[in-house]
C-alpha cells in the first residue's frame, strides 16, 4: 500500500523556508509584547469539551469542534481558541496568582471549517489578555498594544486599520431609536455589514425593520446624519470610550484607528469594547486579528474577574506581511561548507573544526560523498547556500 504523502485537508508541511517566516514572526510578538511586561503561558491542546460547548456560541462550540470520547468516557476537544484555557487555567490558581495578569500565549489550535485563504483547520494564533482589570486604561492599554503589535514589523498607517466599538454604546443606541427588539438582526446585520451590497444590508433588515428604520440604520453605517452623531454623544457618555478617543490620536498618531458601529465580533462572551485589525491593501483586503472585552468568562467556572484580550492568526497575518512586503531577507550569510576528504578525517572535523565554527556561530553543512568529484561536491555546497568552503 502506497500512501499519499499530501497533509491532511486545511493543515501544512512547513519547509525550511516557510518556518523561517513564522519563526520570525513568532520572534517579534514575543519581543514586544515582553517589552511590554506580558509574560507568556500555554497549556493542554487538549480540553474538557464542554468548554466550548457553553462558552463559545453554536458555529465554534459545536460545528468546528474537533471532539471524541476518550477511554475513560470523557468528551475531549482539541483547542479551536484559547480564551476559555485561559479563563480555565487563571480559575483554578485564582486565589495564588497576582492580578492583574498580562500574559500571552502562542497555541496551536483546531477548527474544522472550509479551508481557504488565510484560513485553515490547523493554525498556530497569538493570544494576549490582560485579566483582572475593569474597563478604563487597560482597555486603552490593549487596543494601544495591538496596534504596536502590528507596527512592530514595520507596517505603516496607509498598510492596516484597527476598528473598535461597544456593546454598551450600540445597546444605548438601539433603545434611543426604539430598536432594541431587533437587536439581534441588527447586531448580524452590522457585522457583515461590509461583506454586502448595500442593497442586500437592505433586504436583510426588511424582514423585520420599516424603511423609516432601514434608513435609520444605513445612516448610522454610513457615517451620516443624526444617527451617527447621536452614536457619538452617546459614546462620549461612555467614560473608557470616552478616554479611548481622546487619548489614542494623541499617543499613537502614527496608527490608523476608526471607531465605528459596524464592529460586533461574533462570539458569545464579548461584553465591552469590541475591535478588529484590517489589511487595507487594495488586492486582499481581510481582517487579521479581533478582540475585545469578555468579563464574565471566568463565571463558567464560579470565579469573577474582568479580562480583556485578542487574537492574531499567524496564518492571515503572514498573508498580511506577504501582501505588503514586510518580511524582511533571510539570506543565510557565513554558511561554510565543508568538503571531508577522507574518513580518517573525522576526529578532526569534530573535535576541531566543527567546535571552532560553533565558536563563532557560524552555520555549516557537511559533504561527505567521498566517491563523487570535488568540483561536483563543491557545486553542490554552494548551491546549498555555502559562501565559504573548506576541505578536510
Amino acid at each position: 500500500m502506497i500512501l499519499n504523502p499530501q497533509p491532511y485537508k486545511g493543515t501544512r508541511d512547513l519547509y525550511p523556508e516557510n518556518l523561517q517566516k513564522r519563526n520570525y514572526i513568532f520572534e517579534v510578538w514575543r519581543k514586544t509584547l515582553k517589552s511590554f511586561g506580558y509574560q507568556e503561558y500555554d497549556t493542554s491542546i487538549l480540553e474538557n469539551a464542554d468548554i466550548y460547548l457553553i462558552k463559545s456560541g453554536e458555529e465554534l462550540g459545536s460545528k468546528q469542534l474537533y471532539s471524541f470520547v476518550d477511554k475513560g468516557d470523557r468528551k475531549v476537544a482539541l483547542r479551536p481558541e484559547m480564551t476559555p484555557s485561559l479563563a480555565r487555567i487563571v480559575a483554578n490558581k485564582f486565589g495564588e496568582l497576582k492580578f492583574p495578569l498580562r500574559w500571552f500565549s502562542i497555541p496551536n489550535c483546531f477548527r474544522y471549517e472550509r479551508p481557504q485563504k488565510g484560513r485553515l483547520r490547523e493554525f498556530w494564533q497569538l493570544n494576549v489578555d490582560l485579566v483582572g482589570k475593569s474597563a478604563g486604561l487597560v482597555d486603552l492599554e490593549i487596543l494601544f498594544l495591538a496596534g504596536k503589535l502590528v507596527s512592530a514589523f514595520g507596517a505603516s498607517p496607509d498598510m492596516f486599520q484597527i476598528r473598535f466599538n461597544h456593546r454598551q454604546v450600540l445597546d444605548n443606541w438601539l433603545v434611543q431609536y426604539e430598536l432594541i427588539q431587533f437587536k439581534d438582526l441588527i447586531y448580524t446585520t452590522l457585522d457583515d455589514w461590509f461583506k454586502l451590497t448595500l442593497e442586500q444590508n437592505q433586504s436583510k433588515l426588511a424582514n423585520q425593520l420599516n424603511p423609516q428604520q432601514i434608513a435609520i440604520v444605513v445612516d448610522l453605517c454610513n457615517k451620516n446624519g443624526q444617527p451617527w452623531r447621536d452614536y457619538i454623544i452617546l459614546a462620549q457618555q461612555l467614560p473608557e470610550v470616552k478616554l479611548i478617543l481622546e487619548t489614542l490620536p494623541t499617543i499613537a498618531p502614527e496608527i490608523n484607528f476608526e471607531f465605528t458601529p459596524t464592529i460586533i465580533r461574533g462570539l458569545a462572551y464579548y461584553t465591552g469594547l469590541v475591535f478588529e485589525g484590517f489589511s487595507l491593501n487594495k488586492e486582499s483586503p481581510r481582517a487579521i486579528f479581533g478582540g475585545g472585552r469578555y468579563d464574565n468568562l471566568l463565571d463558567l467556572f464560579g470565579k469573577k474577574a474582568e479580562a480583556i484580550g485578542f487574537g492574531l492568526g499567524e496564518v492571515p497575518f503572514g498573508d498580511f506581511l506577504e501582501d505588503w512586503n514586510l518580511y524582511p531577507s533571510f539570506d543565510q550569510s557565513q554558511k561554510t561548507g565543508i568538503i571531508l576528504l577522507d574518513s580518517n578525517n573525522l576526529v578532526k572535523l569534530y573535535k576541531e573544526t566543527i567546535l571552532e565554527l560553533q565558536s563563532k556561530q557560524i552555520e555549516f553543512e557537511i559533504d561527505y560523498d567521498l566517491e563523487r568529484s570535488e568540483n561536483k561536491r563543491y557545486e553542490s555546497l554552494k548551491k546549498k547556500g555555502c559562501d565559504n568552503i573548506i576541505k578536510i
